[in-house]
């Protein structure tokens, strides 16, 4: 009989994890047959890639369906397919999407929990400490577990600092900033208007914190080489912006001009009475 409660959070959980509605029906139908252990297959494109997956279950004792882990194989045109593993605990965890995009080489920014070492049934086992941080996290592709998997690795940098240097346009309105920062700590290209050789164009952008910097791309992917001393030129409504600061400013200082000749004059008024009463 189907554990009806399991089943909807464990649907839910995929979808959540990037793996889509049309799963849900493969997942009641091996749930309902009772197994102890099943996989499912599932394949996504991104683009002209796709990750092909292979989705761990397992039941517990109390009757409950648990998501293990997922074998990933990402299949690009004219590479060789890269596999990995990734295990899904409780929570923290990153969607199919943020996987694919550190198969891809680049890192996502996320909360992380803090791991410790600790003694259970007479055996050492690293387990979560309660406490979390923030941090890039992304594969180091020239080392390997004992399993074939590339050792996840942990980089710090502040991205939205640097991001601030550049000459991007969504940076001159609140809204257009947060959704592109969001996308950068996904770990995906951005698409961005940018200032170039004095023109505004439309390109990407993608955060690498191994090298600590921003990656600019043409609209025909090819690297974009963007100064960031070309900010003070930023676009059309960074400079209305601007423009608009000035004014307010050029107001405020002709007020305080006009106010202090006043109180000028009637500086001198007061001289000039104190005098004649002299």
């Amino acid at each position: 009989m189907l554990n009806e409660k399991s089943y909807d959070y464990l649907k839910n959980q995929l979808l959540y994890l990037g793996f889509g509605e049309e799963i849900a029906g493969p997942l009641k139908e091996k749930m309902g047959d009772g197994l102890q252990e099943f996989t499912l297959a599932h394949v996504r494109k991104f683009g002209e890639d796709e990750t092909h997956s292979v989705l761990h279950f397992s039941k517990s004792e109390k009757d409950v369906t648990f998501f293990n882990r997922f074998d990933v194989t990402l299949k690009q045109p004219g590479k060789e397919d890269l596999r990995q593993t990734f295990f899904v605990a409780k929570e923290y965890n990153y969607t199919l999407q943020e996987r694919y995009n550190m198969l891809n080489g680049r890192y996502v920014y996320r909360e992380q929990p803090k791991m410790m070492q600790v003694e259970e049934g007479g055996a050492s086992k690293i387990a979560p400490s309660g406490e979390t941080y923030f941090a890039w996290r992304g594969l180091d592709f020239r080392q390997s577990d004992q399993h074939g998997n590339f050792i996840p690795k942990t980089m710090f940098w502040n991205h939205e600092k640097e991001l601030a240097r550049f000459p991007v346009a969504e940076l001159a309105n609140e809204y257009d900033r947060v959704r592109l920062v969001a996308s950068l700590e996904k770990g995906n290209r951005a698409n961005i208007t940018v200032l170039h050789d004095g023109q505004e164009i439309k390109a990407t952008v993608a955060a690498n914190p191994k090298m600590m910097r921003l990656d600019f791309y043409d609209s025909n992917g090819r690297a974009l080489a963007v100064r960031p001393a070309e900010k003070q030129n930023l676009s059309r409504a960074a400079k209305l912006n601007q423009g608009v600061h000035q004014q307010k400013q050029a107001t405020k200082n002709e007020r305080a001009k006009t106010e202090l000749t006043a109180e000028g004059k009637n500086a001198k008024a007061q001289q000039k009475k104190r005098g004649l009463h002299l």
